[in-house]
C-alpha cells in the first residue's frame, strides 16, 4: 500500500460496556449505557460491514507500507462518525 493513500482518522462508536459487577438497584442498571469509544490510527480497510485502523506500520524505503501492527475492526454499523486527520509530516525527532 502507498502510505500517501492511507488517510489517518478518529473513529467513533458505540461498544458494550459492562456493569461495575457489585449489587445495584435495577433503576441504574436500566439506566446503563453502552460506552462511547475512540480509535485513532490509518485507515486501512472499509465496507459495509466493518472498518480496519492499525497504529503502527513499517514503512518501507519506497513509502510503501506492507506491515503494520495494534489494529482493529469494528463492524460499520457501530460507527458513530469518522474523521480524517491530518498527519504531522516532516517532523524532526
Amino acid at each position: 500500500m502507498d502510505i500517501d493513500n492511507i488517510p489517518m482518522v478518529r473513529l467513533t462508536w458505540k461498544d458494550a460496556q459492562e456493569g461495575v459487577g457489585t449489587w445495584e438497584s435495577l433503576e441504574d442498571i436500566i439506566a446503563h449505557e453502552p460506552a462511547t469509544c475512540q480509535e485513532v490510527g490509518w485507515l486501512i480497510f472499509k465496507d459495509d460491514k466493518k472498518v480496519i485502523v492499525m497504529r503502527s506500520r513499517i514503512v518501507e524505503e519506497d513509502g510503501s507500507v506492507s506491515e503494520g501492527s495494534a489494529h482493529i475492526a469494528i463492524p460499520t454499523s457501530w460507527l458513530i462518525k469518522i474523521e480524517e486527520l491530518e498527519a504531522f509530516k516532516d517532523i524532526k525527532a
